[in-house]
Parts: structure tokens; sequence; C-alpha cells
């Protein structure tokens, strides 16, 4: 069997066995989907993917509420609906809309009501403590099942999908952890599958197509279900077409979608008991699925295989690669994807760090059919980091003349120092960069530094991406000898006990370090995670309540508890106000305004960087046709040197 065969569910057919499951995209007016969500789901049926399972989350009842929710449950929210499967059908695939109901695993003073749940037994992904629901509640819930079922069925939905998996009630009903009824919808697992099974019967008699169970097949939560309890729990259940694996609560969703800073739970094996026991079609997947596991899920029993960062990271990944083409990998960073589902991410909406595209679908178009340039120019590219790569790979595609000159001896700029260690994935963004300026057929020098002078009046235009400059300067205000968190990781690839001293050479960091995070971002964790290979103790000091703080939600929970594993202690709310010359560090308690102080062998900082900015500004007053992207006009994360480069090749 291939991913890309022809497959079905119960009467529906689907042009191949590759999924897309979204995650929540935030794309909500007041409880309606809007147009950028079904341009959104659109873009991944246009780029192969045979059946879409989504809107992801849809609710049930208003007794779940939340501003990233879609309201599935009211008639208002149809014709936005209508829209999405539209948009779905219109390029050949299917639809299949996902409904829950929240329980203990969201807040509810969205609304201002209480949180409903089968006990009184809180998330520890929430602070609130929900109230038990009732018969009445219970009756109340299904009914809302079948109602949204019917709106789903009325918006032209090929089927819908009941969501036992994160914030989902169904799951908290089937388990011990969050389920102490002692009526008919507690006690064994027959007990606790009733609501499941109940939900399952008011939706099929509501909706014509497949109804498929969404479930999680352990909780990786303390005192919830575990991969053990897996015959009982699916004996327990009937009355699903499919089922689809996943696995994880709300508390432990960093592991559903395990990106840089956590393990990723086993689930071949677990699989393979679900494809021997149920008697219906199987769609799995891992904690994080590329295209590469398809053959191992396929091996293993799946009819199906779903798919949720990849097809962000490329929407058109399957129809490239069944045509033997080259696609962008994702590279599990968790910044824009998941930051959606916590809301932090900008706009609040669904993003990808190495697709701008993504999240913007109905603002961008595919990069397959973006319009060549008018009028085709000859372009120099200073800098072959992130942003410079992009931008030449785009503008290369679209007809221009592109040079690309980098000053080192490789591509990839500061990206080559931030991929090692727990970010080791993003090197795939270095090789794919890389290869699309190769395809793209972009002129490449290394090991050419570029100034002012050396740009004549035969370029079209120059776009300067010469990145950010290490810190440098505020650290000469220490009197005493500190470390450059940056040069540690350069001088770190042999795992000994040496870190660079910012002139190239090495030092030995000794037996106690403090790492003070002047960064606030994910390089302090690694200059960390580093120091603990080397030295007997560190301590890590930050301005806030812990170091790394504007980490991401999904990667931080991981990155804490690696750093507490290999023996960190975090110290907040200080400031590194001196380095004596004999090494003493005076600590400033920002709270109190106190003083403390510290006699580490070595101080290491993870300070920030600052735009490279002077070719550009010498270039901008020569000519007109000068442009800079990425680190070059302000030190960002990652998503904004594609987003920098790509844009403005997309107007060139």
């Amino acid at each position: 069997m291939s991913l890309f065969d022809p497959g079905t569910i119960g009467a529906l057919q689907i042009p191949n066995r590759g999924v897309f499951r979204p995650v929540r995209t935030r794309f909500v007016d007041d409880g309606r989907p809007t147009d950028e969500l079904a341009a959104h789901l659109g873009a991944r049926a246009a780029g192969g993917a045979g059946l879409v399972i989504g809107p992801a989350q849809m609710l049930v009842h208003s007794s779940a509420s939340g501003p990233a929710f879609l309201d599935a449950y009211d008639e208002a929210a149809v014709p936005g609906l209508e829209s999405v499967s539209e948009a779905v059908h219109a390029n050949g695939s299917k639809i299949i809309g996902q409904l829950t109901h929240t329980g203990a695993e969201d807040r509810g003073d969205w609304e201002m009501q209480a949180q409903l749940a089968p006990s009184a037994s809180p998330s520890d992904a929430a602070y609130e403590m929900p109230k038990t629901m009732t018969e009445a509640d219970i009756d109340a819930v299904l009914a809302g099942f079948a109602a949204a079922a019917e709106n789903l069925a009325d918006a032209g939905f090929d089927g819908a999908e009941l969501a036992a998996g994160p914030f989902s009630v169904l799951r908290q009903f089937l388990s011990p952890r969050y389920n102490a009824r002692e009526d008919e919808y507690g006690g064994d697992w027959g007990g606790r599958a009733r609501f499941v099974n109940e939900a399952l019967e008011r939706v099929s008699g509501s909706i014509d197509g497949p109804v498929g169970l969404h479930l999680s097949l352990a909780e990786l939560e303390y005192g919830g279900y575990e991969f053990g309890d897996l015959p009982d729990l699916l004996d327990a259940l009937d009355g699903f077409d499919y089922l689809s694996c996943t696995v994880g609560s709300r508390a432990t969703y960093n592991q559903t979608h395990a990106g840089v800073s956590a393990s990723a739970p086993a689930l071949l094996d677990p699989i393979e008991t679900v494809v021997e026991r149920v008697d219906a079609p199987v769609v799995g997947r891992l904690p994080f699925t590329a295209l590469d596991d398809a053959d191992d899920l396929l091996d293993a029993g799946v009819d199906f295989v779903s798919f949720t960062r990849q097809l962000l990271a490329d929407a058109e990944t399957l129809s490239k690669a069944d045509s033997g083409a080259r696609y962008d990998r994702c590279i599990q960073c968790n910044q824009k994807c998941l930051e959606a589902v916590y809301g932090h991410a900008h706009g609040g909406h669904v993003e990808c760090v190495v697709a701008p595209r993504t999240g913007r679908e109905s603002e961008l178009a595919a990069l397959s059919e973006v319009e060549p340039a008018a009028l085709s120019q000859r372009v120099l590219v200073v800098g072959g980091g992130p942003a410079g790569l992009r931008f030449a790979a785009v503008a290369a595609e679209r007809g221009h003349d592109v040079t690309l000159r980098e000053a080192s001896d490789s591509l990839g700029g500061q990206l080559t120092t931030a991929a090692q260690g727990p970010l080791e994935p993003l090197g795939r963004a270095i090789e794919d960069l890389e290869a699309a300026v190769r395809d793209a057929g972009v002129s490449v020098e290394t090991g050419t530094p570029v100034a002012a002078a050396d740009v004549g009046p035969d370029w079209d235009a120059v776009v300067v991406a010469t990145g950010a400059s290490r810190p440098g300067e505020e650290l000469d205000d220490f009197e005493g000898e500190v470390v450059n968190a940056f040069e540690l990781l350069d001088a770190g690839g042999d795992g000994g006990d040496t870190a660079g001293n910012g002139d190239g050479l090495a030092v030995d960091v000794g037996d106690d370090v403090l790492l003070y995070d002047d960064n606030r971002w994910v390089i302090t964790v690694q200059a960390g995670l580093a120091l603990l290979d080397r030295a007997e103790s560190v301590e890590m000091v930050s301005r806030d309540h812990y170091p790394a703080f504007r980490t991401e939600q999904p990667n931080l929970p991981g990155f804490v508890a690696a750093l507490q594993a290999g023996g960190a202690t975090f110290t907040g709310n200080r400031a590194l106000d001196a380095v004596d010359a004999d090494g003493t560090a005076t600590l400033r308690n920002t709270l109190t305004g106190e003083t403390e102080t510290r006699t580490p062998d070595t101080v290491v900082v993870a300070g920030r960087r600052r735009a490279d900015e002077g070719l550009y500004l010498e270039l901008d007053e020569r000519r007109d046709d000068v442009y800079r992207v990425g680190d070059a006009v302000s030190p960002r994360k990652l998503d904004r040197a594609y987003y920098d480069g790509e844009l403005l090749a997309r107007r060139l």
C-alpha cells in the first residue's frame, strides 16, 4: 500500500491516504470561521492532502467557550463552515469536521461560567476547579454533539470526528485521573466509556458520512490511563467508523506535538495494538510525523497517515513528493504553529517559521503560482544567512539574475550556531535553503566579503542581509572577564571543558559557572545545557522569574526539565550589575534593590545581538535601489528572516 493510493472510510472515497490534521488556527470571529480559515485548509487540499480533518476542536455546547474556538453548535456558524468545505472540495479532497468539548482543560472566564468536567478534578494546565457534570449537563452536551453534527452536514462536510484527545471532555470521562464518578458514567472501563459511546451514537444519527473517534492512546499524566490499558479501553468503545490515533492531554501537549525540547513518546507499538483490536480503518500519526515516517505507519497497519506540522511547513508536501519534487521540511521548533494554540503567536493565529504564507493564505499566493517578474534585474545579495538565502531563491525563481556573496566559507549565518544541541533540527532549514538557491540557479560566492566600494553601478538592486553582530561592547563594561555565550556555543562542538572568550581563544570555565540571561530566549537554554557538560555547578540568573522567559510555551517545559535534570539552579529577578577584576559578580534584586555577590570560576553572559547595518547605511547614501532584510534590519527570530526575504522577493 502506498501513501498515494486511494482509500475509503465506509462509503467515503478518498483520493489518497495523506491526511491534514490542523492545529487550532484562531481564524475565528465571534465563534464563526473566517475566510482565512477556508483559505488555510483549502491550501492543504490543493497541496495534495486527500482528506482534511478539521477545523480543529470545534465546540459542541456553550458550556465550553473561548475566543480561539469555533461554535459548531451555533447555526450562525454554518455559512462560514460551508465556505470551508467548499474550499477543500474545490481541490478534489474530502473534509471531516472535528467536534469537542474542552471540559476541565480550558478556562470558563471567557463567558464567566464554570467549566464542566466528569468530576471536580482540575487539569494541571488550567487553574480552575471544574464543576462536576450533572445528568442534565451530560444530556445537554450530548444534544450539542448532535446539533453540531447536523450543522456540519448542512455545511457540506463529508463526516464528523469526535475528539477524545487533548482538550476533550470525552477523554476526561475515559480517564481515571479525571473521572471519579460513582454513577453509570464512572467506575470501570464500561462506565467511563459510556459518555463517549453515547456521543458517537448521537452524532452518527445526525450526519450521513462516517463518524470517527480521535483517541489519545495514553494520557502521559500521573494517574491517567497508559498504553498498557489500550486493550481494555478499546474493548469498551463502540460506534465509530474509523479510529484516529493521538497521544497525551492538554497538560502534556508538548509531547502530543513533540518539538525540540521534549522526547517523543513511542507510538508505533501502541498503534499496532489498535490495528489488531479495531475492526475499522485506522488513521495513524507520530508525535512528529515526517513524510519518511509514512512507510513505517503503513507497515504498522494503518490505513491513513495524518500530518500536521509538515503540511504547515510546506502545504504542497504531498503533491511534491508524489511527483518526486523537493519540499521544505518542518524543523520542529513549535514557534509559530503551536503558539497559536497557546495564543502567543503574532496576531494570535497559526503561522510557520519556514513558510511565510502559512496563516496568510488569503493574502499571499502559493510560491508555485507567483507571477514572474515583469522585468528581470541583476540583483546582488550580501549575506548567506536565512534572510538572504530565502530572498535569493524566491527572486531567482521569479526570473531575476541573482548573485549571493557570503563573507564566510559556508552558508547559514548564525543559524549554524543555533542548530546544535536541542535545536539540531534547525539544520534542516539550512539544508533546504541551500537546496532552494541551488535549484533556482543562484550564483553563490562564499568567502567573499563585500564593502560598499565593491558594489558597482551595474547591479540593478542590492539586498543587504548581513545579519547581526554578536554581543560585545556591553560585555566590555565589566571589569572582570566574562565569556560570551555565543562564543561558548561556537567553541562547544568538541564537548570539552573550554569555551570561547570573544577573542577566538578557548578558556577553561572551571567547576562553578554563573550564566547570566540577558537574552531571554533559547540561546540561554543552549548555553546552560552546554555548560552542564563542562562544569560541576551552573547557576542561571535572570531578570525574569526564570531563565529563557520568552521561549515558546510548547518548548519551555521540556527545556526547564532538561536544565533541572542536569543540576542547573535558577535565580530569578536579579540583574548582573558588576563583575570585578577578581571575578566577583554582584547581583541586584530587581524587585527589592538589594544586592548580593557570587564568586564563580567563570561568568557567562547570554546577551542580545545588534543589527550589522553599516554596509546598508553606507550604500543607502549612494544609491536608491538598496534594501535590507532579516537581522540587518533588527535582530529577531528566524521566522522574520524568512518573511523579510520572501516578501521582498515577491514584490521586486
